[in-house]
C-alpha cells in the first residue's frame, strides 16, 4: 500500500472513529448520572481521542503485502494499543469516574473499532467490484478490436 492510500484511509478512519466516540458519549452521558453541568471543553474530546486513536494505524501500515498472520497480528496489537490510548486519554482527562465506567468504555472502544473495521472492508470491497468490472469492460473492448 502506498503512503498515500494509507494517509487517505487514515483520514476517513479518523471522522468514522470521531462519529463513534462522539456518539458513544452522548449515549454514556445520557445514561449515566450527571454531575451537574456539562463542561463544554469536552466538545473537543472526540477530535483528542479520534487523533490519539489514528496513532495505533502505523502499527498495521507495510509498504509491502502482508501474509494474513502478519495482518492478524498486527490489527490485534492495534486493537490493544487503541484500548490503552483510550484509557490513557480518559485518565488523563478524570473520565475514568468508576470501574463501570471503564468497562464501558472499553466495550465501546471494541464496538467502535469492529464498525471501523467492517466499514473499511465493504469500502475495500466496493473498490475491488468496481476494479473487476473496469478490467472486464477493457478486456472485452480489446477483445472486439
Amino acid at each position: 500500500m502506498e503512503f498515500r492510500e494509507f494517509f487517505k484511509k487514515c483520514i476517513i478512519d479518523f471522522l468514522l472513529i470521531q462519529a463513534g466516540i462522539t456518539l458513544s458519549i452522548g449515549i454514556i452521558g445520557c445514561t449515566s448520572p450527571s454531575a451537574g453541568r456539562p463542561d463544554y471543553a469536552l466538545l473537543f474530546l472526540p477530535f483528542v481521542y479520534a487523533f490519539f486513536c489514528l496513532l495505533p494505524s502505523f502499527v498495521v501500515y507495510s509498504s509491502k503485502e502482508l501474509s494474513l498472520k502478519q495482518m492478524v497480528f498486527r490489527k490485534i496489537l492495534q486493537f490493544l494499543l487503541i484500548e490503552a490510548v483510550v484509557l490513557l486519554v480518559s485518565y488523563i482527562a478524570d473520565a475514568l469516574i468508576s470501574k463501570s465506567l471503564c468497562i464501558t468504555i472499553m466495550l465501546t472502544v471494541a464496538i467502535i473499532y469492529a464498525a471501523v473495521n467492517l466499514i473499511d472492508y465493504y469500502m475495500e470491497i466496493t473498490d475491488s467490484a468496481a476494479m473487476t468490472t473496469k478490467i472486464q469492460q477493457l478486456k472485452e473492448q480489446t477483445q472486439n478490436e
